[in-house]
């Protein structure tokens, strides 16, 4: 069997050179038939115990998903063969066995070249089931399960080549014996899934009108006043739900104004109650996070930048200076405390000749 695997590396290298690599997000199912094969070791062998006829022919059938270019997961069964063994075991003559069973294996593929041709190397466990008919009795035993391969592809349709190991089916107490179990095969395999087939090319149609955009000198700029009240609780820079929804908006409206080369600052203010150096970090601070979700929401970095100015640029002046209940003078204050979005821009127009 050694040999087998040995010819089977260099055919599944060149079988491979013309296999393309698997498609994102495809199914497949298949069917495969070979040759499978039980190998005996003395060492786990009751004495005197050995296999008379080692290969039968073997079938198969499977499921499959390809979560990537290079990596799928499979479901399978199949039926290795009936095979015959010589020897004496708990007083009875050993006679024939059949063995099937389910696999779960990981897929991995190996690209080749750059026009993405690949074989896979396949792992995973073997769920064996072992029939004896002089025990008239089946076993079952979870082994490691290796393989290689490579499938060729012809659109929807697949050929396979496989080899498949599995190391010690069987407990040597239950018949005397516990072999490595291989199995060789070519399988066919349908594939559904993947990219939508290439459209019909698009008929030609008469060319519209040449639009010519001209940028105007003039530089546009715009001021957009979000209140702080909808955009952060009090004394606090994380941005809520509602002022998440106020970015979304200030989005739109510079959007409105069809500019080109935008370039946005974010001003944060505060009013005068607290200390300055307070009122100077949690303006930055509400600017920033401000900045940061309309990058969230799309907007090149490189375009916008935050900055904080605390309470020295009041909107309200003296205006509530003699006000002394505390709550009137939060009230009157209320226009201190904002978030400016101050956008500039390239004002374009569309001429048609």
């Amino acid at each position: 069997m050694k040999k087998i695997l040995s010819s089977l590396v260099i055919s599944t290298a060149l079988f491979g050179s013309v296999c393309a690599a698997q498609e994102v997000g495809t199914s497949y199912v298949g069917a495969k038939f070979g040759a499978g094969h039980l190998e005996d070791h003395s060492g786990r062998n009751a004495y005197g115990v050995k296999i008379d006829e080692h290969t039968d022919f073997a079938y198969g059938a499977y499921v499959g998903y390809n979560f990537s270019d290079f990596f799928g997961l499979e479901l399978g069964y199949d039926y290795f063969g009936e095979f015959a063994y010589k020897g004496n075991f708990d007083g009875k003559n050993l006679g024939k066995t059949k063995v099937h069973g389910a696999e779960l294996a990981a897929l991995v593929a190996v690209p080749l070249s750059s026009s993405g041709s690949d074989v896979f190397l396949k792992f995973g466990g073997l769920y064996s089931n072992v029939n004896d008919n002089v025990f008239d009795k089946t076993a079952s035993q979870v082994s490691p399960l290796l393989g290689i391969g490579s499938r060729l592809s012809f659109e929807d349709i697949q050929l396979r080549l496989e080899y498949i190991w599995s190391h010690k089916i069987m407990k040597k107490e239950d018949f005397g014996y516990a072999p490595d179990l291989s199995m060789v095969s070519l399988g066919l395999e349908y594939k559904f899934g993947g990219n939508a087939p290439v459209a019909e090319p698009v008929k030609e149609v008469a060319p519209e009108p040449v639009k010519e955009v001209v940028k105007q000198k003039k530089i546009v700029k715009n001021n957009i006043t979000l209140n702080a009240k909808a955009l952060f609780k009090t004394n606090s820079a994380k941005l809520s739900a509602e002022g998440k929804s106020s970015v979304t908006e200030a989005i739109s409206e510079i959007k409105k104004n069809n500019l080109e080369d935008v370039q946005i600052e974010v001003a944060g203010h505060t009013d005068r109650t607290g200390s300055e150096k307070y009122n100077m970090d949690l303006s930055k601070k509400r600017a920033r996070a401000v900045v940061e979700e309309f990058v969230a929401q799309g907007v090149e970095p490189n375009t916008i930048q935050a900055k904080g100015y605390g309470e020295t640029q009041s909107v309200v002046g003296n205006a509530c200076d003699n006000i002394k209940n505390k709550k009137k003078l939060n009230d009157c204050l209320a226009p201190d405390r904002r978030v400016e979005v101050i956008f500039t821009g390239v004002e374009k127009k569309e001429i048609i000749e």
